[in-house]
């Protein structure tokens, strides 16, 4: 009886542990489109669309660093926060971490 009731709480703890990592796994997929969207609209439209795009992915705006033909976005989702980075290019070969 006493192993029965081991292996069931030990199920359940495995349970909760796995759904609350899918949770901050999501959170940062979230979090991390989000970023890239406002990145890409920020270049692309400007700054004044990052927040609208953000917003749309149902995630927060933490902050926007746009220079001439560069922007650098933050946001977050459920308290994960990602950001990520666009640039403009007038020419066809565009620096990427690819060799």
């Amino acid at each position: 009886m006493l192993f029965i009731l081991v292996a069931i709480s030990a199920t359940f703890l495995t349970v909760v542990g796995l759904s609350n990592s899918l949770n901050t796994i999501i959170s940062s997929q979230r979090a991390q489109v989000a970023a890239d969207a406002g990145a890409l609209s920020c270049v692309i439209y400007g700054q004044d669309a990052v927040e609208r795009i953000v917003i749309e992915n149902n995630a927060e705006l933490i902050s926007v660093i746009s220079k001439a033909s560069q922007c650098q976005v933050v946001a977050q989702f459920h308290g994960v926060s990602r950001d990520a980075y666009a640039m403009t290019s007038s020419d066809s070969r565009l620096p990427t971490l690819q060799r």
